[in-house]
């Protein structure tokens, strides 16, 4: 069965992100205090883009350890006081309970009192909270926020045009919607038009173009993409018939990556040899306890196949010793073993606040590779997590 692909979750907070690229805030640093103030009514503008920047610091991690409770007590006073940025962040911690008890009308406040403001973004994400109960107002909200240039918002838009929810079913221009968006390289547009010409729907029916959208999208890593793509092989739709294919299409689209595969080395080490005079300095390094000896020696016990628990028992006790004492490296593989319960516990809550810490120990690239285990925590176990991190640095 071919599938559309809608978005996932209708706020998350690696949507901030995109919330303080599009409003950059410069501030003063003398300007911050030292703890969130009460109130910031009659506050100059200088101390509450200081505030603001504050709570989508804690927001984030920059420059300090993810805290969704830290940024909740910094932006609750700059909603308070009109900063629509702050407005629609601390909207974002309510709907999702992160920081803060989960309540869908404190979410909806902040979120219309953004909104009220204008922008895009914070229109987007109005209407992805209100669309399933009022699908009509979440559709004059994602037409706002397309005129403003918003794609995602173009693309939700066409979504609501293709199911008629909101407005009356129109298949054209679900197509006029989606094509700009796909051309633009867009996976969801590009897996959701494949869909119209596979069915041919506003558009003559095409299992070619469909195959090439499909596997654009696929290409992007979308799982329906992928799933939609082995349809097409299975049955020779648009292209050669070939159920091998077809088949590991359906594997990718349903498989999560071995969290253990995503192992990181340190790169400030030299690579690992068996041959002397390395093998044996390592040897006697490891034996006097050396830190970089115990990671390397971990790291090579955690190349085994899966199935040797034993190797990996230790890897993972090798790696919380480095972790423990503050190797960015060794939380991060520490993190995956727990992840992926190899070796250690599977404990999703470990696993992100090793994630958290390695992230503010200054491990690179560490948001895209949080990104990827986010998604299966309860705003209860991230809370939770934060604590946890919050409780290691400061003990």
């Amino acid at each position: 069965m071919i599938a559309r692909s809608r978005t996932r979750r209708p706020l998350t907070v690696i949507a901030a992100l995109v919330l303080i690229l599009s409003h950059p805030v410069t501030v003063a640093a003398q300007s911050t205090p030292d703890q969130p103030p009460a109130s910031l009514q009659g506050a100059d503008s200088a101390t509450l883009d200081a505030v603001t920047a504050q709570g989508l610091a804690y927001l984030l991690g920059d420059g300090v350890l993810q805290n969704f409770t830290q940024a909740a007590a910094w932006l609750h006073p700059a909603a308070e006081a009109g900063d629509p940025i702050a407005q629609n962040a601390l909207g974002k911690l309510y709907f999702e309970g992160l920081g803060v008890e989960q309540s869908a009308d404190s979410a909806l406040i902040w979120l219309e009192k953004a909104a009220a403001q204008g922008n895009a973004a914070h229109l987007f994400d109005l209407a992805k909270v209100i669309e399933a109960a009022d699908p009509a107002a979440a559709a004059q909200l994602y037409q706002q926020a397309s005129e403003a240039g918003l794609m995602e918002a173009t693309v939700n838009l066409a979504v609501l045009y293709q199911d008629g929810r909101g407005v009356p079913q129109d298949y054209a221009q679900a197509h006029a919607l989606y094509r700009p968006a796909a051309e633009a390289g867009h996976a969801r547009a590009q897996n959701n038009l494949g869909l119209l010409y596979v069915r041919g729907h506003g558009v003559a029916q095409d299992y070619q173009i469909a195959a090439q959208l499909f596997t654009a999208a696929a290409q992007q890593g979308l799982s329906t993409a992928m799933a939609n793509l082995g349809v097409l092989y299975e049955n020779g739709f648009g292209v050669e018939m070939d159920e091998d294919r077809a088949a590991a299409l359906y594997r990718a689209a349903g498989q999560r990556q071995d969290p253990t595969s995503q192992l990181v080395y340190d790169p400030r080490l030299a690579p690992l040899s068996d041959e002397a005079p390395f093998g044996q300095r390592h040897a006697a390094a490891l034996q006097a306890g050396d830190p970089i000896a115990v990671f390397q020696q971990a790291w090579q016990l955690a190349q085994a196949p899966a199935e040797d628990l034993n190797s990996h028992l230790t890897a993972a006790t090798l790696f919380r010793q480095g972790a423990t004492r503050g190797h960015a490296p060794s939380m991060v593989n520490l993190a995956l073993h727990h992840f992926a319960g190899r070796g250690a516990a599977q404990d999703y809550v470990l696993g992100h606040m090793w994630l958290l810490l390695a992230g503010h120990a200054g491990q690179p690239d560490i948001d895209a590779l949080s990104a990827q285990f986010t998604p299966l925590l309860t705003a209860d176990q991230i809370n939770q997590a934060q604590t946890l991190a919050q409780h290691h640095l400061t003990r």
